[in-house]
This record gives structure tokens, C-alpha cells and sequence, in this order.
């Protein structure tokens, strides 16, 4: 079984492993297990506020669950004396959990000499927003930001789009590949064992919806293009925050 179906498989459960960072009461699992049934969450742990657990499915889906296992809340966690939103935080973790989990060798990465920040970028080779960001790759890697692509063609699996993107992917120089796709140039057809929708189930994973969308080194998501100047000046103020 290629790594790539495998991810497929196991994408419809979250991320494959229920993990219990801790001794987890019994009534809360029972209720868990009745709380969505066929899907399995990734990790159970102790919120900050005693009896009151984070159980988490993937990074769309975070729920709090009463230790009693009588009472769910669907909703943002702040901390009021930092002002920091909790559950954001475990999504952007989660963001960066899916993504690892593909690989970067099955991404097309754009790198710079010497990184400095990873800007990992679901694109369409037909979408306007995406061939106009990929016009500023070079500018971003001459910054050092290292741009990590995945394949999201908006249309789905069986579009021209996909078949275009499974040909890029199936490329010799897919760099070269997906710069010309970029351009509008036609592409010889290729198939392949490839990525393309094992990214595109990551995506939706984690709640895409449009392109181009950025995962940010700290998992934190941009969706949307934006200007290569500002996006240096984004990360750039991420790392001195």
C-alpha cells in the first residue's frame, strides 16, 4: 500500500491514532464514543479548567467535554490575562500535525539558500490568485522564505484541473512543471503514484475551501493571496512575536 493511500484511508477518521495524553475518566470516553460515531479523535487531554477535557478530531473540529461526560461546548477558549485564544493555538498545532504527516517530499518546494521562514501554500494551477502569487516566488526566496506547495484543485478529483495537477506532480521537474501550468502552458498528460488527493483530503482536513490558503510556520493560516511585501513583513513580525 503506497504512503499515499494509506493517508486516504485514514483521513476520514481525522488523523489516524487516538491519542490519551492522560488517565481520561471512563464516563467521559463513553460519552465520547457516542459524541460522533465512526469518527475517532485524535487526542483527549485536560483543559486549563479543572474537569473540563479538549477533545480534539482534527484541526476544524475541537470540542470541551464535561468530565461526567454530560455536557459538550463548541466554541473558542481565551485566556482573559493573556489574551491568548486556546483553541486556535491547538488548531494551528494540528494544522502543522496534518501537514507534516504528508512530507515535504511530496510537496514542491521553492527554497532559498538559507530559510529563514516556510510559508506551505495550497495552490490550483488554474486559479488567478495563485499564478499571481507564484510571480513572486523568486522575491520570496530571495528573503529566505522556503515555499512548500500542495495540490488543491478547487473542482475536485476527475476535473481537468486535477488531471492538469496529477500531471504536474507526475513531472520529472515539477518545479518547472507547475510554473508552466501557472503560465498557462498545456502540459503532456502523466499519471502517477502521486500526492494530489492526499492534499487535497488534508485540506479539507483542515478546512480550505479556497486557494491559494497558507499554512504560516507557526501553523496559523492565511487564506488568500497576498503581496509578497507584506507577506515578508507577516512573518517577520510572527518571529519576533
Amino acid at each position: 500500500m503506497t504512503k499515499y493511500l494509506w493517508f486516504l484511508l485514514l483521513a476520514p477518521l481525522g488523523l489516524p491514532i487516538t491519542t490519551l495524553a492522560e488517565e481520561i475518566p471512563p464516563r467521559l470516553l463513553e460519552s465520547i464514543n457516542q459524541l460522533l460515531p465512526g469518527m475517532k479523535p485524535e487526542r483527549v487531554s485536560q483543559s486549563p479548567i479543572p474537569g473540563l477535557y479538549e477533545v480534539m478530531y482534527n484541526p476544524r473540529l475541537i470540542l470541551y467535554v464535561h468530565q461526567d461526560g454530560n455536557y459538550v461546548i463548541q466554541g473558542e477558549l481565551l485566556n482573559l490575562q493573556t489574551q491568548a485564544n486556546l483553541t486556535e493555538e491547538r488548531r494551528k498545532q494540528a494544522r502543522l500535525r496534518v501537514i507534516e504527516a504528508l512530507g515535504e517530499e511530496s510537496m514542491i518546494v521553492f527554497a532559498p539558500e538559507k530559510t529563514a521562514h516556510t510559508v506551505t501554500v495550497f495552490t490550483d494551477v488554474d486559479c488567478g490568485y495563485c499564478r499571481k502569487f507564484h510571480q513572486e516566488v523568486t522575491e520570496l526566496t530571495q528573503h529566505g522564505v522556503k515555499v512548500r506547495y500542495l495540490a488543491f484543485p478547487r473542482a475536485g478529483k476527475g476535473s481537468p484541473t486535477y488531471e492538469k495537477m496529477v500531471s504536474v506532480w507526475c513531472a520529472e521537474d515539477r518545479q518547472q512543471a507547475i510554473t508552466d501550468a501557472k503560465a498557462g502552458d498545456d502540459l503532456p498528460p502523466k499519471n502517477c503514484d502521486n500526492p494530489v488527493q492526499a492534499h487535497y483530503r488534508a485540506a479539507q482536513q483542515i478546512g480550505i475551501d479556497g486557494t491559494p490558503a497558507m499554512v504560516l510556520d507557526d501553523g496559523g493560516m492565511q487564506p488568500g493571496y497576498v503581496p509578497s511585501d507584506q507577506l515578508i513583513k507577516l512573518l517577520q513580525a510572527e518571529a519576533s512575536s
